[in-house]
């Protein structure tokens, strides 16, 4: 059975950080081994130059004791005798004529007269290499006898010893290294399992979490510190997708009992008047009946649909310039037939330019006044006010009536919210009017403000002047 995408993506992390701690140990040890290595091989050669230079002086002094060319050549076993507890150290005495006067090891096949052709530094060891012993450090060094004849001492020493020292060495760092990088990528994956141990809690948690328990949150208690961000912002998520759940719910409810209501006035209406035959005027009477429901109908589903164009595609913005004055003048003479109902007075004052879509600034304003009269004092004012600044103009709709719950300020712009969920009705009940404002004005770059207390509910709408863009989009 395929591992959940979770657990594969937990997985392949583990191996991952697991291979980084391989990869790192792998650089860190190779470093080492190296630094190592060469600090080996230069000791090493240290200890040989060290060795050479020493019997070089021993030599020198044999040689000056000799007290002249001849005595050396007669007696070589003296030199012989030195070089006894030091194989792979070998000597050659060169006269001045270029004759060898003492030889010792593999020296018989070495061209002397091409090495002390070299011009070395006398007394101070140089890498040589010849066929006999291969790579060697050499030093050289003239002597004058007590006859005022010159010797020329050349002394090698072979590095074969030291190079099969440092193969060993290598092939041991090398091991080394590579059992060592396992140690530390299986330790690794050891700990980077015990520290993933959390984020799996969290996944698993997050995978009950379901629609019908969506209040249910991450717990991160005893975790590590990193964690925390992510629980708390997924567990914030969950509060806004509670929070939306719930409206939608809410909203799911209210909307099919609203629209229930008009489409069983319809259905019994109809029923009721095909039950028998009727006149003329009757069938008249329920057509015009049936218009209101179909038109009430279609402001539900015109509502929901404008909502979906603005969050999915907005629509163009054909931004013009308006008279606020003239515009709230219009707009309070259409509603007032409907506030003379209620004996409510709708007045105008201040002026204001507004930049914006002349549709959409009537609908938002339109909202709000029909709002305002639903909720108005019978007999009380309905204020529509203009004002401006150098930054935006504002347009204030005022009504005098209760005052909205300070709980309920904070949403009352939310998609689907309803202060009174037991209020049922026209379409302006189902929550979608306020929302409609602020996603119109959410289109203009602008906000919008609500204040309520003492029985006076203000709502502000503030348009950004023409220097700030307003968003356009191709509709769908």
């Amino acid at each position: 059975m395929n591992q959940p995408a979770s657990a594969k993506s937990a997985y392949v992390l583990l191996l991952r950080l697991a291979g980084a701690f391989a990869l790192a140990a792998l650089l860190v040890f190779s470093l080492m081994g190296a630094y190592l290595y060469r600090s080996l091989a230069h000791e090493l050669e240290r200890r040989d130059d060290v060795e050479i230079a020493g019997k070089l002086a021993q030599f020198r002094q044999l040689i000056s004791d000799a007290g002249a060319l001849d005595a050396v050549r007669r007696d070589p076993s003296i030199f012989h005798e030195v070089l006894l507890s030091h194989p792979g150290v070998y000597l050659a005495i060169i006269g001045e004529s270029g004759d060898v006067l003492v030889q010792h090891g593999l020296t018989t096949t070495m061209d002397f007269q091409a090495l002390i052709r070299q011009k070395h530094s006398p007394g101070v060891p140089y890498g040589c290499e010849s066929a006999a012993i291969g790579q060697a450090r050499c030093v050289m060094a003239p002597q004058r006898l007590r006859s005022g004849e010159v010797a020329q001492v050349l002394l090698s020493r072979s590095a074969l010893d030291r190079q099969s020292l440092l193969e060993s060495y290598r092939i041991d760092i090398l091991v080394a290294v590579a059992i060592g990088s396992l140690l530390v990528g299986g330790l690794g994956y050891l700990i980077t399992r015990r520290g993933l141990v959390p984020v799996k809690s969290i996944g698993r948690q997050a995978s009950r979490i379901e629609a019908h328990n969506l209040s249910e949150r991450l717990d991160i208690e005893g975790g590590p510190v990193e964690l925390e961000e992510i629980a708390t912002s997924v567990n914030r998520m969950l509060d806004r997708l509670e929070r939306a759940f719930v409206r939608l719910s809410q909203f799911s409810s209210d909307l099919a009992h609203d629209m229930r209501t008009p489409l069983a006035n319809l259905l019994s209406a109809s029923q009721i008047t095909l039950s028998r035959p009727r006149t003329i005027d009757e069938y008249e009477a329920l057509i015009e009946s049936n218009i209101e429901e179909y038109e009430r109908l279609q402001r539900m589903i015109e509502n929901m649909l404008f909502l979906a164009r603005t969050d999915n595609a907005q629509p163009l913005l054909n931004a013009s310039t308006i008279d606020a004055r003239s515009e709230l003048g219009r707009l309070a003479s259409y509603f007032q037939g409907l506030a003379d109902e209620s004996s409510i007075h709708i007045s105008v004052e201040g002026s204001a330019v507004v930049e914006a879509d002349t549709n959409l600034f009537r609908r938002a304003v339109s909202n709000l006044i029909s709002n305002a009269l639903q909720h108005a004092t019978p007999g009380s004012t309905v204020e529509l006010r203009a004002s401006e600044t150098s930054r935006q103009a504002s347009i204030e709709v005022v009504n005098v009536g209760n005052a909205i719950a300070p709980e309920h300020l904070p949403k009352i712009f939310e998609r689907f919210y309803r202060a009174d969920a037991s209020r049922h009705g026209s379409a302006k009940n189902t929550g979608l009017g306020l929302a409609i404002v602020k996603s119109i004005m959410q289109l203009h770059r602008g906000t919008v403000d609500v204040h309520s207390a003492a029985g006076r509910t203000s709502f502000l709408l503030h348009f950004p002047r023409a220097r700030t863009k307003l968003e356009k989009t191709q509709p769908t």
